[in-house]
């Protein structure tokens, strides 16, 4: 897999553009990314987001979102765009943000700011600017300002205005609207003249509708509009297609992403109308074919245990792990274990994803390339796997905010095979290793843990699984 380890290389020639205006967002425990792919150069097969240099996430689509973070951690991410031969972009500018749990304290305060403005032409001018915010403001709706009145609102990071008249001179801005004082927080405005040109304008179309959708494109239908010879179809100030009818289908979109299309009418002279009404959409959510997992490796621990781990090109609820066809593990992140096989057993194993998306839940890949390992030789003999793992208690550290502990219990039935310790897995993770049939975790605070607890005897052979018992470590939030 390009890119799977270390820092992205150069861009390699003709690969893909690289992604652009990179925005962070704050969920508990979790830093959602998106961004734009430019629709210069290869089209990406997926996306990967660094982490220095380390990969931390990678998706279909132009957004991911990195979980189970500590509190209170800072981050700088960088995204790469890789095509399906392998060549990766270069790096997008890095962005930063800080793990802090919990919603936003203010509503629409933050001043937007980057505005530009583009392809300015008799008729219009498509403008841009960046939605940047920090973690406590809530994200509300985009006002677009021309001359200091409202023509637009939005959810995107661009817009465009139209039906202006030729070598007229414009003011234009973009605010939003504080939530609670009602009072507008605008942009540093621009002074834009459009160029020289027919004086035509013609009517703007009406009853813009969606028609349908599929995970990489949205079609449109509206009524014509008199004196139109053709219609330019915009996402926010993107122009996206040309039809000389009524309706057109835009293609090329990313799934499970937010769009808002608008169209207007050209004339023969090559006039352009204002804007229609908005038709705001997402594209359907799920690949069509979920891509399976890859880079598995399968080592051998022990005569009784193999631990797995691998990478995946989605966004994921949950992995299902088989041996030699049949399943044998269920987890939440990219590493597994089996336990209690039998010495010098060789298996063939494979792992498939449940995709995850913003639009809803999707379905399950076929299961990965099989890796082949074998058990290394010991006793047959394994304990009895323990019992009835749960959490008895959760708090806090008050002299480290930074942590969190979690009592767990569990019981032992009597075993032909002495056990004489436990382990506790995340994943191929050991949380602890103990004697007791309790233990209290000391654990960075916010991450959710989905454990598990084996037996083990005195040749270090292990019970099967017993759990997963589903955790979040606490946190006392900050004054």
């Amino acid at each position: 897999m390009a890119g799977g380890i270390g820092a992205p290389a150069a861009a390699d020639v003709g690969g893909p553009a690289t992604p652009q205006r990179l925005y962070p967002t704050n969920g508990a425990t979790s830093i959602t990314l998106s961004w734009t792919e430019p629709a210069t150069g290869d089209r990406p097969a997926y996306f990967q987001v660094y982490e220095g240099g380390s990969v931390v996430a990678r998706n279909t689509t132009t957004h991911a979102t990195i979980a189970n973070l500590v509190f209170d951690s800072a981050h700088t991410y960088t995204v790469t765009a890789v095509d399906a031969y392998g060549h990766e972009s270069a790096a997008s500018a890095p962005i930063s943000r800080t793990a802090i749990e919990g919603g936003p304290w203010a509503c629409g305060i933050t001043t937007p700011t980057g505005l530009t403005a583009t392809n300015i032409t008799a008729s219009g001018v498509s403008l841009s600017w960046s939605n940047a915010q920090p973690y406590y403001d809530e994200p509300v709706p985009l006002l677009v300002l021309l001359d200091g009145v409202i023509v637009e609102q939005t959810t995107l990071d661009s817009a465009r205005i139209s039906g202006l008249a030729s070598g007229s001179t414009h003011t234009v801005a973009v605010a939003r609207r504080d939530c609670v004082s009602g009072g507008l927080h605008t942009s540093t405005p621009l002074t834009i003249t459009t160029s020289a040109g027919p004086s035509t304008r013609p009517t703007p179309p009406s009853g813009l509708t969606v028609t349908g959708t599929t995970n990489g494109s949205v079609s449109l239908a509206w009524t014509p509009s008199a004196a139109a010879v053709g219609y330019a179809v915009y996402d926010g100030g993107t122009r996206m297609a040309f039809s000389s009818g009524n309706s057109v289908t835009v293609t090329g979109l990313w799934r499970d992403t937010a769009h808002q299309f608008t169209v207007s009418a050209l004339d023969a002279a090559g006039g352009e109308s204002a804007q229609s009404g908005a038709a705001a959409v997402s594209t359907a959510p799920c690949d069509t074919v979920v891509p399976p997992p890859t880079a598995l490796t399968v080592t051998p621990r022990s005569a009784s245990t193999v631990a797995l781990s691998w990478s995946s090109f989605v966004q994921s609820s949950g992995y299902v792990v088989y041996r030699s066809g049949t399943q044998v593990a269920s987890v939440d992140g990219t590493s597994a274990v089996v336990t209690g096989l039998p010495p010098a057993s060789a298996g063939t194993y494979s792992v498939a994803v449940r995709e995850a998306a913003n639009g809803g839940a999707c379905g399950t890949s076929a299961p990965s390339a099989g890796v082949t390992a074998t058990t290394l030789p010991g006793a047959y003999a394994r304990p009895v796997a323990p019992t009835s793992l749960t959490v008895t208690s959760q708090s806090p550290n008050y002299s480290n905010y930074n942590t969190g502990t979690v009592a767990l219990t569990w019981s032992q039935p009597a075993s032909a095979d002495p056990v004489v310790g436990y382990r506790l897995y995340d994943g191929s993770s050991v949380l602890a290793s103990t004697t007791s049939t309790s233990v209290t975790l000391t654990l960075p605070s916010g991450p959710t843990h989905a454990v598990y607890v084996v037996s083990v005897d005195a040749n270090g052979n292990e019970s099967v699984l017993d759990g997963p018992v589903h955790f979040t470590v606490p946190f006392m939030p900050l004054p």
